[in-house]
């Protein structure tokens, strides 16, 4: 009998209450934790093969239709991921560790329902741990959406900008050797 008890009752406000506090103390020293422990690179972030860059989330869930219909909170780090801004690489870098920063709060408070466990008869703990799966769930895939899509961004971006910048070595010397003395004033002004 789940719910017939006051005492069930009593628990499961309680275990809300201290799911309520997990959050908040969880939202106050994620924002103290230096960004390196958000490093995109770190395995834990990174897609899982059957992931496909993010592409199943869109594929199989749908992501893309209901995503921004989901509340978003504003951050604690005054950096929002409702929208995107701008489209440069330091911005677009940062949205990427925020991504990172959301899935591991979302995580951390999935985990906190473990805890409860401790004083949580099982069948009260599994209501309490499904809700806090349903609740969460839906954010960590929309960080697992979202984090790949942004990095093929800062790719295309870098390679835009290398493009733009970079010039092999040897076509440079291809080109100078090309250029006869008298032309080489003209040339190297047309280089820069």
């Amino acid at each position: 009998m789940l719910f017939g008890l006051d005492a069930s009752w009593n628990l499961f406000v309680f275990n809300v209450a201290c799911y309520m506090l997990i959050v908040v103390v969880e939202r106050q020293v994620d924002v103290m934790l230096p960004q390196r422990v958000f490093d995109p690179a770190h395995r834990r972030y990174r897609s899982f093969r059957w992931e496909r860059d993010g592409d199943i989330y869109r594929d199989v869930l749908r992501i893309d239709r209901w995503k921004d219909k989901l509340p978003c909170l504003p951050a604690r780090t005054h950096f929002s991921k409702k929208s995107i801004a701008g489209r440069q690489a330091d911005y677009l870098e940062q949205f990427v560790v925020e991504t990172c920063r959301s899935e591991t709060a979302h995580v951390t408070m999935i985990v906190a329902v473990g805890v409860m466990r401790l004083w949580t008869p099982f069948d009260l703990w599994l209501v309490c741990f499904v809700i806090a799966v349903v609740g969460n769930i839906p954010f960590i895939c929309i960080q697992r959406y979202n984090r790949p899509r942004l990095q093929r961004t800062l790719a295309n971006i870098e390679q835009r900008r290398l493009a733009r910048g970079y010039i092999p070595r040897p076509a440079i010397d291809m080109r100078a050797a090309d250029v006869r003395p008298d032309q080489a004033e003209t040339h190297s002004s047309h280089a820069s």
